[in-house]
């Protein structure tokens, strides 16, 4: 063999690098993860090229599917501590008892109203007009029945008098009061067609108030569940909590029609 055939033949071996190295170099660089953030050492060998980037593909999803793993199991934690009892800020017995008041306070203006016939209960609603403030007349003075078709106030405090007396007068009540000695007069007129027909008109005012209470109340349950329901709450559970509510309204409404038809009858008796 010449020499220059020699020199050639190994020249070539000294070009063509080792089996050996070709094949750990990307398993040590592919398990450190190095090859996935840079080139890698062999890229002109295309054999080798092809299967470390499926490599780095399985390492990158392996880890980034450990680490939302992890980052699962945390939320997975945060998750269960949730999922304990939540506090709601809807009571129903609180929104039931401040109904049970608006149906209790329409039943005690309802006593005020009498078509001719005189009654303490008209008055009970009058605020006297005092210097630095107002105060409830049936705090101020006792009321009472002088006859069918009179009232009699007697002040606690003489000095009340006067302010009793002007008030009754621009209470709305259609009243002329006048004072007499120590006590106070206040005549109840006649019932006449014209003035029941005030009287019922004002009724159903005075109901359509009671109701709008009610349904305000109602309004403020729904509100209060909307916010409580994004906690772990199912559409079938808000469902239950929105008929308990609907059925509290429904009664305290119907309770406010009642007392109201039975008002109309008596006023129309008379």
């Amino acid at each position: 063999m010449s020499m220059r055939a020699l020199f050639a033949i190994t020249a070539r071996q000294l070009r063509r690098p080792s089996s050996s190295f070709r094949i750990a170099a990307p398993a040590a660089a592919v398990a450190s993860g190095s090859l996935c953030s840079r080139q890698p050492l062999l890229a002109s060998t295309a054999s080798f090229n092809l299967s470390t980037q499926q490599q780095c593909r399985e390492y990158g999803s392996s880890k980034k599917g450990a680490k939302k793993g992890k980052g699962g199991s945390k939320k997975g934690k945060e998750d269960d501590e949730d999922s304990g009892p939540v506090e709601m800020t809807l009571d129903l017995d609180k929104m039931a008892e401040q109904m049970e008041h608006s149906v209790g306070r329409f039943a005690e203006e309802l006593q005020a109203v009498r078509a001719g016939r005189a009654s303490p209960a008209i008055l009970n609603g009058v605020r006297v007009v005092l210097k630095g403030g107002s105060a409830s007349l049936p705090d101020l003075a006792m009321i009472a029945v002088k006859d069918a078709q009179n009232l009699i106030v007697i002040p606690n405090s003489p000095d009340t008098q006067r302010p009793i007396e002007t008030s009754i007068r621009s209470a709305g009540l259609g009243l002329n009061p006048r004072i007499e000695k120590d006590a106070i007069i206040v005549p109840v007129p006649k019932s006449t067609k014209e003035s029941r027909e005030k009287l019922l008109k004002s009724l159903g005012a005075m109901a359509e108030n009671a109701r709008v209470h009610v349904r305000k109340n109602r309004q403020d349950a729904m509100k209060r569940l909307k916010a409580d329901s994004k906690d772990n709450m199912t559409p079938d559970e808000v469902k239950a909590w929105e008929k308990d509510i609907q059925t509290a309204t429904d009664k305290y409404t119907g309770r406010i029609e009642e007392q109201l038809k039975a008002k109309q009858r008596e006023i129309e008796r008379t």
